[in-house]
Order: structure tokens, then C-alpha cells, then sequence
């Protein structure tokens, strides 16, 4: 499906985003050249439905093949098919990180000379202006690098919200060779020493230093598996670092308990749960109304019971009136209602 959608390909500049037509209710592969980089996403945009979301993609191992046996190439994105499951319009983005070198596998929307998130979120806003959709309305979700990325777009388009599932809050978390790895190319690509990188990304590789770079923090709703005890340790130290930092904010903390051994409880929450924890965010209303039509299936139930049940007593009842005594009484019941009158 991926790759159907990639055949037509709606290529444009930045300028070009706010005053194209673009396809409604049905998905669309976008690419932007933009400093000769090349920015990918998967797209539905609703004709009838004025809210956003966005998902953030994360890590992918590179040595990855599909059913056939190919290996699986960039662009990466995550819950890019989930536009069948909401009523929303949604973006699914990848990190052009992955196109510079075969040996990044997380890749931060860190970029270059050019910072790549920036970028996406300049695209994602103009698109946003196309549709007429407010900040307000924009949703950013994801989970792990992910997460990241999602805190981080929230903290550039102001206004807009994000959900994240144990996510990452620095290029340090996760695991040091995912760091290494990065870091090693970047110095390279950049011709700068780790102390200078450090110091000229900061902003893009922390996201607290990002919230200090940007004087703001936006609302963020964060769901960790108490299962996950570095997920949990990442998850304390953020909440204090943004309390630190006294800014107008809401951090939202949910805690849940998902066994998880082969990934220690870092994997994302399952499919059903993710699912209804955005339809929920976006419509404080709709768990009630799965309530109440879990009621009414219940009725239905009920009721389908007693027709089965009365079907069955009609049946019986013909049964009996077609039957050989039933027309042999049948003067005696005659007789017994004129002896009445």
C-alpha cells in the first residue's frame, strides 16, 4: 500500500503548500525539496473534520526485510495506516536523517547545517494553514524517538498538544550506541569536535535545552509502562527538570503496567489502548459514548435472546396446534366456551 501511494507522488516546494488542492479522504504520499533534503510524509486530510494529528516516527533497524525478503529502505513512519481507524486528519512523518548515512538507525530529526525538525514543522504548519486547522487542534503523538520528536514539534508550533508513550527526552536515552553512532557521523559531517557539537545542537539534541531556547513549554499528556524501570527513571527526571524550569504549563503522567520482557517494557502500549487514548484526548466524550453503546449492545443482546425465546414458543405453539389431539379436543374446547357463556 505504501508503495502504491509513493508511485503518486505530489512533490512541492515549501511556498508552494498553502494555496495547492490537495486530495480529501483519501491518503496521499507529500515530498518537499527543501536545501536539496528531501522531506516525506503520508497524508489524509478530512474533508469534514477540522483537528490534526501527527505521528512522530522513531527508530528502525536498517537490516529490516519484507515478506518477500527486500530489504525494507527509507522513508520510515510509524502508524502511517491508522487514518483508517480516525475521523481526523493525520500526517505521518520520517526522518530524512536515515538518507545520510546506512549506519544511523535513530536519528532524532537532529539534521545537519539545517535542522530537520524545524523544517517538518514548518511544513506541517503550512499544510495545518492550507486546511484552516488551529494550533489548538494540532495532536502530535509518539513513542520513543518518536515522543521526542512529538514534544519537540508541540514546543515549535505553539498552542498544539502532544501525547507520548515512554519517550525519549535526549539523544542520550535509549541506549549509548544509538548516541555513539549518531554523534560519530554527525562530527564527521559537520567537522566539529564533540564539545562544539554538543554545544551548537543543544537545543536540537535536549529537549529541556529546547524548552529553555524557546522560552515555552507546550501541554503534554505522558503515558510510561511502570514495567520499564528506565522508562520510569527518564520519566522522574523529566518531571522534574520541566517543574525546575517554572514555566505555565500541564505535564499529564499516566502510569500503567504492561509486561513487556523482550523489550524490557520500552515498546509502545498496544494498538487498542493507543487508540482510545487519542480518540479519548481529542473527545473527552467518547469513552462515555462507548459506554453507553456497550449498553445498548447489551440491550440488543437481550432482546435477541427473548425473540429467539418467543420464536421457539410460537414454533411450539403451531406445533401443538397442527397436532392430531389438538384437532381432536377441538369440539370439547368449543363445548367448554358455550358452558361459559
Amino acid at each position: 500500500m505504501l508503495k502504491k501511494l509513493m508511485k503518486n507522488t505530489i512533490q512541492l516546494t515549501i511556498p508552494e503548500i498553502i494555496e495547492y488542492d490537495f486530495p480529501m479522504d483519501e491518503p496521499f504520499f507529500l515530498k518537499i525539496i527543501h536545501e536539496g533534503t528531501a522531506y516525506e510524509f503520508v497524508i489524509r486530510l478530512s474533508s469534514d473534520n477540522d483537528r490534526l494529528i501527527c505521528f512522530g516516527s522513531g527508530a528502525h533497524p536498517r537490516n529490516s526485510k519484507t515478506s518477500k525478503g527486500e530489504l525494507i529502505k527509507p522513508p520510515y513512519f510509524d502508524r502511517w495506516s491508522w487514518y483508517e481507524f480516525v475521523d481526523e486528519s493525520i500526517i505521518a512523518y520520517a526522518d530524512p536523517s536515515f538518507y545520510y548515512d546506512d549506519r544511523i538507525t535513530l536519528g532524532w530529526f537532529v539534521g545537519d547545517e539545517t535542522w530537520y525538525l524545524e523544517v517538518v514543522g514548518n511544513i506541517i504548519d503550512n499544510i495545518a494553514q492550507n486546511r484552516k486547522i488551529a494550533n489548538e487542534n494540532i495532536l502530535f503523538y509518539g513513542s520513543s524517538g518518536g515522543g521526542f520528536a512529538s514534544i519537540g514539534l508541540a514546543t515549535l508550533l505553539k498552542g498544539s498538544k502532544t501525547i507520548v508513550n515512554n519517550s525519549s527526552f535526549s539523544i542520550r536515552d535509549i541506549s549509548d550506541w544509538h548516541y555513539e553512532n549518531l554523534l560519530g557521523i554527525l562530527k564527521n559531517k559537520l567537522n566539529l569536535s564533540e564539545e562544539e557539537l554538543l554545544d551548537k545542537l543543544k537545543h536540537r539534541i535536549d529537549l529541556i535545552e529546547l524548552f529553555k531556547y524557546k522560552n515555552y513549554i507546550p501541554d503534554i499528556t505522558y503515558y510510561v509502562n511502570s514495567y520499564s524501570k528506565a522508562d520510569l527513571e527518564r520519566c522522574n527526571g523529566f518531571v522534574n527538570n520541566v517543574i525546575s524550569l517554572q514555566k505555565d504549563n500541564t505535564l499529564d503522567v499516566h502510569y500503567y503496567y504492561e509486561e513487556d520482557p523482550e523489550s524490557k517494557g520500552h515498546g509502545p502500549m498496544d494498538f487498542g489502548k493507543t487508540l482510545n487514548t487519542i480518540k479519548t484526548f481529542n473527545n473527552p466524550k467518547y469513552e462515555e459514548s462507548i459506554e453507553e453503546n456497550n449498553i445498548l449492545k447489551q440491550r440488543v443482546k437481550e432482546l435477541k435472546k427473548i425473540t429467539k425465546k418467543n420464536k421457539k414458543l410460537k414454533k411450539q405453539l403451531n406445533q401443538i396446534k397442527n397436532s392430531k389431539s389438538w384437532k381432536l379436543t377441538e369440539p370439547l374446547r368449543k363445548l367448554k366456551q358455550l358452558l361459559k357463556k
